[in-house]
């Protein structure tokens, strides 16, 4: 077996060095049926040389199909092992989908924004608001008492969205005593587990 293999490789790569060499052994070439000659003849560059310095003598044609079947492999190799390094085979994974941001939320469900005036009351300004997960879901933020005097109620109306955007109600938080030009913190916990963000609806003084 392992001679009759090196014959075949023998017969590839010295194919039309030999002088002389028989015609039988052209017929390993067989299974490759109607393109066996054509094969033959490129590889062999033509009859088989009776002259003894034919490698010496050979055409410059001759030369360039034999350094042609000779670097053929290791260029297809060399690209094989150039695609491989550079990922090419590899299936790219998806970008995780980014969660969309407060603002982007706002646009989505209340489009034409831009072209809607809506008095809102300013004495008021909710500086910063999120949900608290640390520990019971709760909103946590600051409001400014933007006034020269002191606000005795403020109600504020906050409305819930879940990650995709859906609304999951509305809720409400009642501050007293606002001291003029202050900041003030509050927390208000609330029901909704899958709350994500926070859009402030309205703000009421009295």
């Amino acid at each position: 077996m392992a001679k009759r293999f090196r014959e075949v490789i023998e017969s590839i790569v010295f194919a039309g060095m030999k002088p002389g060499a028989p015609a039988a052994k052209r017929q390993r070439f067989r299974w490759l049926g109607p393109f066996r000659r054509p094969v033959e003849r490129f590889l062999s560059g033509g009859p088989a040389p009776s002259d003894p310095l034919y490698l010496s003598n050979r055409t410059i044609g001759q030369r360039i199909r034999f350094a042609l079947v000779m670097a053929a492999p290791c260029v297809m190799v060399a690209a094989l092992m150039a695609l491989s390094l550079g990922s090419y085979f590899v299936r790219k994974k998806p970008a995780p989908k980014r969660e969309p941001t407060p603002a982007e939320l706002a646009a989505r469900m209340l489009p034409d924004m831009s072209n809607v005036k809506i008095e809102t009351n300013r004495d008021v300004d909710v500086m910063e608001v999120h949900i608290d997960r640390s520990g019971a879901a709760a909103l946590t933020g600051t409001v400014r008492n933007n006034t020269n005097h002191e606000i005795r109620t403020a109600e504020i109306v906050f409305d819930l969205t879940d990650s995709s955007g859906s609304q999951l109600g509305g809720v409400s938080q009642r501050l007293e005593n606002l001291v003029p030009q202050k900041s003030l913190n509050f927390r208000l916990p609330i029901d909704q587990q899958d709350a994500r963000f926070v859009l402030v609806r309205e703000v009421r003084t009295r």
